[in-house]
This record gives C-alpha cells, structure tokens and sequence, in this order.
C-alpha cells in the first residue's frame, strides 16, 4: 500500500465516523448527503500530496515506504 492510499483511508474513516456519530439519529438525507460530500472531498484529496503528507507527519518515513519507489516531492 502506498502512504496515498494509507492517508485517504484514515481521512475517510474519520469524516465517515463524525458523520455517522452526528447525523444518523437525526435525518438520514442529511447523513447520506454528508457522506457524499465526503467522497467528492477524498476525491479532490487524492489528486493532492495532503494524504501523504498526513502519513509521513504522524508516522514519519514508515519502512514500507522507504523499501518502494521514492514519493513525488
């Protein structure tokens, strides 16, 4: 897996939990509308080095990804 991936997967599973922990008991249009406005947001993410940047901010350079090709600056 690449930091990318990694990143957006830890992005989509915190603005899926915020989500669901506000909106699913009030109005489940809203909830549904909040979820795809994540997705076009994680979808905007993954064209920018932000995900990456988030994994290599907390967990420094991980191993796996200092055996792989060298990330885009």
């Amino acid at each position: 897996m690449t930091a990318q991936v990694v990143g957006l997967a830890a992005m989509a599973v915190i603005a899926f939990a915020v989500a669901f922990v506000l909106l699913w008991r009030r109005r489940r249009a809203v909830f549904w509308f909040a979820i795809a406005l994540s997705l076009v947001g994680l979808g905007y993410l993954s064209t920018t080095p932000a995900p990456s940047d988030l994994v290599r901010g907390v967990l420094g350079t991980p191993s796996w990804l200092q055996s792989g090709a060298q990330p885009d600056a």
